[in-house]
């Protein structure tokens, strides 16, 4: 998987900080495969729940544009974003790649591209539905002017050390998130 940097020109190089993140996570739910499954094709108000989410919304059928935003702890706002391809094998498993056919972005601040791979693999037992979910994503994070005379091996430990914090605050709200949000939607 690979994240798409920002262009450079000769005039402005751009220091970029290459990222990467995994997480996994097994959901259950006390409910028939055929009802977790529905609750999790609706990718929109899934991915509405993680931490940081700015925005979600298909673009196509089977794509969707995620905007995750973030400060870079100087009052600068940035936002990754992570065009998705949807596959879905249904009552088994959906999953998520990297889509290059997004619309044009217009979004203030600092913007990235990133690229993630998500897949909710289900299963049924006698005590309801198992989800086993798992994402790893990538970014390409321009380095903000204030920080580029910082040295790069410094500014790359700083990034994977907020990666790390970003990866855990984002599973364990977004498995906060869905289990509430589970049990709401299934009672309606």
């Amino acid at each position: 998987m690979s994240a798409s940097p920002a262009p450079r020109t000769a005039a402005s190089p751009t220091r970029m900080i290459e990222l990467s993140g995994q997480a996994a996570h097994l959901f259950r739910f006390p409910a028939a495969l055929d009802l977790a499954y529905e609750y999790f094709c609706d990718i929109p108000a899934v991915f509405r729940l993680l931490p940081d989410a700015l925005d979600v919304r298909p673009y196509a059928p089977d794509r969707y544009r995620l905007v995750v935003g973030a400060t870079d702890g100087h009052g600068h706002s940035m936002a990754a974003i992570f065009d998705l391809a949807a596959h879905h094998e249904p009552g088994h498993s959906i999953s998520l790649f990297p889509a290059d056919d997004g619309p044009p972005v217009s979004l203030p601040g600092m913007v990235f591209a990133g690229a993630l791979v998500a897949e909710a693999r289900f299963a049924e037992d006698a005590r309801g539905t198992s989800v086993q979910y798992s994402v790893e994503l990538a970014m390409a994070i321009p380095v903000p002017r204030v920080l580029r005379l910082m040295p790069a091996a410094f500014l790359q430990n700083l990034g994977e050390r907020a990666m790390e914090f970003k990866m855990s605050q984002m599973i364990g709200g977004f498995t906060s998130n869905i289990a509430a949000d589970f049990r709401a939607w299934a009672e309606q």
